[in-house]
């Protein structure tokens, strides 16, 4: 494969996107983390989902300044954000889709969240998109970025995970079981209080799912993902696990293992694009 290079992850930092990449496709894994290659292109989803989380954390960041902006002002910075981040990297994967319907989801995402969410909310804001970091080993640190910590009105600390998801997780899938309330362990360190909330607000939905993570959950939290970066440091294999996820990977002009359908073929076709200006 010949692809723009980026710098490699530090072999001993795991997000807990590194593992789930791992998880999903070894080989894509290899190529993002261990070579440090460029996918070929974005999907649509994440620019939308990436464009969202700019604004709620605009909001807090607002308010916290002392301003309060009203919808229309939200939905403009919206519009805005939505442009100046688009580029030719960006891929709408269903090739039936139209770029103009994720605008419009966004717009009723944001719109739903700043009436039934936002101006009801009298929490306080600690931090926005902040890097937790921990060291589980003397070989392994995790670390990621946590969308908002805060407290309620009650002093309870808290970290929330936007989704912009279709479906609403159940808590105990590998992803939700563990993303939200391993940040929220590592807040628990930093704040060296015994227990914080780990919350997903479903953006789609309207809806927030909590689990309560005091410090014995914290400790087998962070244990459970030391055992799967462990997992992953100890591969010395990254086979290709084919699968509807192609469809949405960056490497998939390249893998000759990739599994497209024509429907979900946006991605690829941009992909082939950019592999023939690479050659």
């Amino acid at each position: 494969m010949k692809e723009p290079k980026l710098s490699p992850t530090p072999s001993n930092v795991y997000s807990f996107s590194r593992v789930k990449c791992f998880d999903q496709c070894p080989l894509r894994y290899r190529y993002r983390y261990l070579q440090g290659l460029k996918e070929a292109f974005r999907s649509i989803e994440s620019h939308l989902g990436s464009k969202v989380h700019d604004i709620l954390e605009w909001l807090y960041a607002e308010r916290e300044r002392g301003s309060e902006p009203d919808e229309a002002a939200m939905l403009e910075r919206f519009a805005d954000r939505w442009a100046t981040g688009k580029d030719d990297s960006i891929a709408i994967v269903r090739v039936d889709d139209d770029e103009a319907d994720y605008l419009q989801l966004g717009r009723e995402m944001l719109c739903q969240f700043y009436g039934d969410t936002f101006a009801r909310d009298r929490s306080l804001t600690l931090s926005l998109e902040q890097r937790l970091s921990v060291r589980l080993s003397n070989s392994i640190v995790f670390t990621g970025f946590a969308d908002r910590v805060g407290r309620t009105e009650q002093g309870r600390l808290f970290v929330i995970d936007y989704k912009t998801s279709k479906t609403e997780g159940n808590g105990a899938e590998f992803s939700e079981g563990l993303q939200a309330p391993l940040y929220a362990a590592c807040v628990l360190e930093q704040f060296d209080e015994e227990e914080a909330l780990a919350g997903y607000h479903y953006l789609r939905h309207g809806t927030t799912r909590w689990q309560r993570v005091d410090r014995v959950r914290a400790r087998q939290l962070m244990d459970r993902f030391l055992d799967l970066a462990n997992e992953v440091e100890a591969s010395g294999e990254f086979p290709a696990r084919p699968g509807i996820l192609c469809a949405w990977c960056g490497f998939n002009a390249d893998c000759p293992a990739a599994d497209v359908p024509d429907r979900f073929s946006g991605g690829l076709r941009l992909a082939q694009r950019e592999s023939r200006r690479l050659f």
